[in-house]
């Protein structure tokens, strides 16, 4: 039964051993791979976190600033169409185009 155990703990050493390995080369693959993956990102043209935060908060302002704008401008055709009836119409004008004025004419040429 002894030479059973020892080959038991042998086994279970090798087998402990054999996870430690494992356990440190997939931290190594894991570092490689976070690596590489960072190389590829700094060389791609993308944007920081904080880049995109501050030009979402613009792009929200500026949406906010073009609603208040439509509702000022709805506001003042409103008043525009209220203030137009109360007006007294206006003499109509000649819509007609006067016709342009002909350029004055040169000197004759004189034939040689």
């Amino acid at each position: 039964m002894q030479i059973n155990n020892r080959i038991l703990d042998d086994l279970t050493r090798v087998t402990n051993s054999a996870l430690g390995t494992m356990t440190g080369v997939k931290g190594e693959v894991d570092a490689m791979i976070r690596q590489q993956f960072e190389k590829i990102l700094l060389n791609m043209d993308l944007v920081t976190r904080e880049e995109y935060d501050v030009v979402h908060d613009v792009a929200v302002r500026a949406a906010e600033r073009i609603d208040a704008l439509e509702a000022k401008i709805a506001d003042l055709e409103k008043r525009l169409d209220a203030a137009e009836p109360a007006k007294k119409p206006a003499a109509k004008r000649s819509t007609t185009k006067a016709a342009p004025k002909a350029a004055p004419k040169t000197a004759a040429k004189k034939d040689a």
